[in-house]
C-alpha cells in the first residue's frame, strides 16, 4: 500500500518537473536601467507590472513607458535598445543554435538602437513598416501617419507594408515611410545629424551604474559599456 502511494508520488513529482521545464520561457533581454515610470507585461499575463532594473524579459513581453521616462534594454546577443517616453512595444526572440532572432514590434513611440553583428536577424516592425537591421546604430520613431528612421552607422532595409516598396537607408541618411505607402530616403541635414549624435551622446553618458560593496566596505560604481 505504502509502496504504491510512494510510486504515485514520485511519478507526480517527475511529471510536475517535466511540465515545468516544458513551459519554461527563457529570457531574451534584461532591463539595464529604468527612469521614472515604466511597465512590462509578460505573455499570458493581463496585469501591467512596474519595471525595475535587472528584470528579465521573455519572448512576447510587452513594455511601455510614460511621460519623461525611458528604459535601457540589453539583449543577450549584446544589442542595446533605449525605449523613449510614451512608447509601447513587444520584444520577441529565440536562440536556435546560436542564430539569434530578434524582433521588436513597436505599437507607437520611439527607440534608439545599437545592434550587434551576429548570426540571425534583428527586425523592428510598426503598423506601417519593417526595418531589418544589420549591425547598425540609429533611431526609429513610429507615429500614426509615418515612421521616421535615422541611421548613424551601417545600413537598414526599410519596407513599407502598405505599398510593399522598400529602400536601403545608409549611414547619415533618413528614411520616411508613410501611411499612404510612400517611402523615401535623403541625407540628414546638419541639424538632424547633430540631433542624432546628441541622442547617442546622451545615452553614452547616462549613469548606468552597479552599486555594491567591496570587501573593504567601500561603495563601488561600475559603468556598463556597450560592447
Amino acid at each position: 500500500m505504502w509502496k504504491e502511494i510512494l510510486k504515485l508520488g514520485l511519478v507526480g513529482a517527475f511529471a510536475f518537473l517535466f511540465l515545468g521545464f516544458i513551459n519554461y520561457a527563457p529570457t531574451i533581454a534584461v532591463v539595464q536601467l529604468v527612469k521614472n515610470k515604466a511597465y512590462h507585461k509578460p505573455p499570458k499575463i493581463d496585469k501591467w507590472n512596474p519595471t525595475q532594473k535587472g528584470i528579465g524579459l521573455e519572448s512576447g513581453t510587452l513594455v511601455k513607458t510614460e511621460d519623461k521616462s525611458f528604459l535601457l534594454i540589453k539583449f543577450l546577443d549584446g544589442s542595446f535598445l533605449r525605449v523613449d517616453e510614451n512608447t509601447t512595444l513587444e520584444v520577441v526572440g529565440e536562440n536556435p543554435k546560436g542564430n539569434y532572432s530578434r524582433k521588436v514590434n513597436i505599437e507607437n513611440g520611439g527607440v534608439d538602437f545599437k545592434v550587434t553583428k551576429v548570426k540571425g536577424k534583428f527586425e523592428f516592425t510598426t503598423p506601417l513598416s519593417v526595418a531589418t537591421i544589420r549591425g547598425t546604430e540609429g533611431v526609429l520613431f513610429s507615429r500614426a501617419d509615418a515612421d521616421t528612421l535615422m541611421v548613424r552607422e551601417g545600413e537598414v532595409d526599410f519596407f513599407n507594408k502598405i505599398s510593399n516598396l522598400s529602400r536601403t537607408v545608409k549611414a547619415g541618411e533618413i528614411g520616411i515611410s508613410t501611411k499612404t505607402g510612400d517611402i523615401t530616403t535623403r541625407s540628414m541635414t546638419e541639424s538632424e545629424r547633430g540631433r542624432s549624435e546628441e541622442v547617442k551622446r546622451a545615452i553614452e553618458k547616462r549613469e548606468i551604474e552597479i552599486r555594491g560593496k567591496t570587501g573593504e566596505g567601500k561603495e563601488i560604481k561600475i559603468k556598463i559599456k556597450e560592447k
